[in-house]
């Protein structure tokens, strides 16, 4: 679950070049930690919608439950999320893995990788879930 097993963090999250990202609540010098990122790709501010990579750092339940469903309207459609959380927090009103991929769920967002992104914090990539294939006709044999 290490980064540096993984390579670069630009690479952990899954930021290519002329992706469009979002970062909500970081830490101060996480920015740094994730420079430079690849030719093309910006960090938006003020973006609603088309976001390719959103990173939010969420240190409270109450914060996840009242940003997350913004930040999936402003999800592209093969967009990511990754929820930042503190692993291992005795706070009770933190976040943990189970309370993230719960709260993602309710909205029809599910979790496909998890990766320890500093020293301190460990993150949660949600994606919105895959819709069964439609079939042409029933299968069931009459």
């Amino acid at each position: 679950m290490s980064r540096f097993s993984d390579g670069p963090l630009t690479t952990v999250l899954g930021i290519r070049p002329g992706m469009k990202l979002k970062l909500v609540s970081a830490p101060e010098g996480f920015i740094e930690l994730i420079s430079p990122l690849p030719a093309g790709a910006e960090w938006l501010s003020s973006a609603k919608t088309g976001l390719d990579v959103t990173v939010f750092f969420a240190s409270r339940k109450v914060e996840l439950v009242e940003k997350l469903p913004s930040l999936a309207q402003g999800m592209a459609v093969t967009g990511t999320i990754w929820v930042c959380y503190i692993p291992g927090s005795e706070n009770p009103a933190a976040p943990n893995e189970e309370f993230i991929r719960l709260a993602a769920l309710e909205m029809g967002l599910v979790d496909n990788k998890r990766a320890v992104l500093t020293s301190k914090w460990a993150g949660l990539r949600l994606v919105w879930r895959p819709r069964t294939p439609r079939l042409e006709k029933p299968q069931i044999q009459a």
